[in-house]
């Protein structure tokens, strides 16, 4: 187990956080559900005649792409939290519930700033991105992941994040946090799945459904997923020496 992760597990403050995400997360993702599913029975979608049959497909494509979205933007606030709550903890001084949540707000804009550069590729930097921006090129290959934790830790503006996400010397072991936590997930969703299905069979039909329970398991195991992969970055951030580190 890592500093960061060990850090994550020993501070109130992240799990109450990641209880947050993991509830608003859970609640775009039903909201979402149930509007897609209510869209994609419409007649005019499932109207064989319309956009050759793909009405319903096509609806179902873009309402997940929307849900998908709105659950990214729900959680950043709380990835911003967890890397203040674990970056504090790595540097001794462990914050407050109230602190983390002040930090949170008053990094509302680099934050913004932030999606801009990740959602401006091409040709959209030229009409999204501002002086007060910075462009993907600016930031070092394998530095984007320390972002956040600059932004949370250290940075009131997004120039200044990059700067100091520029200096961390990326180290290995990302890849194992996510392939762990996705792979428990997996397997967790299987068995709930399972045993929503014998539930069911056993108490009669509708008293539990697989996939909701399911679904349920897959989004908790994502949302922990996300937050242990951000008191990992938090970690080796808050652990870095950025006056021996490197910049572009």
């Amino acid at each position: 187990m890592t500093t960061g992760v060990r850090a994550y597990v020993g501070s109130p403050v992240a799990l109450a956080w990641t209880l947050l995400g993991a509830a608003a997360v859970g609640g775009v993702v039903a909201t979402g559900w149930r509007l897609v599913r209510a869209v994609t029975t419409w007649t005019t979608l499932t109207d064989p005649t319309v956009l050759d049959g793909l009405g319903s497909v096509l609806a179902w494509a873009l309402g997940s792409t929307a849900v998908l979205a709105v659950c990214g933007a729900v959680w950043l606030p709380c990835s911003v939290a967890i890397a203040h709550a674990v970056g504090g903890t790595h540097r001794g001084r462990p914050p407050t519930g109230a602190e983390t949540a002040r930090r949170v707000a008053s990094r509302a804009e680099p934050l913004y700033r932030w999606v801009k550069t990740r959602l401006a590729v091409g040709p959209l930097a030229e009409r999204l991105l501002t002086e007060d921006d910075v462009s993907a090129a600016e930031v070092a290959v394998g530095c984007d992941a320390f972002v956040v934790p600059a932004i949370a830790l250290d940075a009131p503006t997004l120039p200044f994040a990059v700067e100091r996400a520029n200096r961390v010397v990326p180290e290995p072991g990302r890849r194992q946090v996510q392939f762990v936590g996705v792979g428990a997930t997996a397997t967790l969703v299987a068995v709930a799945w399972g045993l929503g299905v014998a539930l069911g069979s056993t108490l009669g039909a509708g008293v539990v459904s697989s996939a909701t329970l399911a679904g349920g398991v897959g989004v908790v195991g994502l949302v922990v997923t996300a937050a242990v992969d951000t008191a990992w970055r938090a970690g080796v951030y808050a652990t870095s020496d950025l006056d021996e580190g490197f910049s572009r």
